[in-house]
């Protein structure tokens, strides 16, 4: 589907053995795997940042269907360089903590809740869907631009709320960036206008 760029957190051995032979002619992909120890390592340099999963957990408010996704993706493409789609286990996914680090999650719709998917299939699936958006840098280079618009967005509505009452409860506050996750270019540098005067008319106060 054209993505090569792999990150691999705390993986079992995949240079040797079976992990090569099952991945046939795409062995260069696990070759050039990153390593992490961490999801939040791992996604550190990432703009936007998408959760999978089966089911909706309590970590978000919303679950995305991942037809919408290139949609999504696609209206951000002035605000956002890179983008990561994170994958849990096989066996149990992805718990509450590391959904909570994704700016969405997102789910493939099915009839009935089981037999679920595997990890392979999801993968499949949601490189098929987001083959077509021209945002994606799917080689995974290092791109020296200023940050991201959208980046700049949560950390100005982080640095507004410090100190607030929304920024104690944790409920509205995270539901506050899940919203934000869904907004599109004009929308963003709407909000970044706004932002930037509240904290010019705060700086005089």
């Amino acid at each position: 589907m054209g993505f090569d760029a792999l990150r691999l957190i705390n993986p079992c051995e995949f240079k040797t053995g079976k992990a090569q032979w099952v991945a046939h002619a795409s062995a260069d992909i696990l070759d050039n795997a990153m390593v992490f120890t961490s999801l939040r390592e791992a996604i550190a340099d990432m703009d936007f940042v998408v959760g999978s999963t089966a089911k909706a957990r309590s970590a978000k408010g919303d679950h995305h269907p991942a037809e919408n996704l290139p949609n999504i993706i696609t209206g951000k493409q002035k605000s956002i360089s890179n983008v990561a789609i994170v994958f849990g286990r096989e066996e149990s996914g992805l718990n509450n903590d590391e959904l909570q680090l994704c700016d969405i999650s997102t789910f493939i719709p099915m009839q009935t809740s089981y037999p679920s998917l595997n990890l392979s299939q999801a993968v499949m699936l949601y490189a098929y869907l987001l083959s077509v958006v021209p945002t994606i840098d799917h080689a995974d280079k290092k791109i020296n631009t200023p940050i991201a618009k959208f980046q700049t967005l949560k950390s100005e509505t982080a640095d507004l709320l410090a100190g607030t009452k929304i920024e104690a409860n944790q409920n509205i506050y995270n539901r506050i960036f899940e919203r934000l996750a869904l907004l599109g270019d004009n929308d963003i540098n709407l909000l970044l206008s706004v932002l930037a005067a509240l904290k010019i008319k705060r700086e005089k106060e």
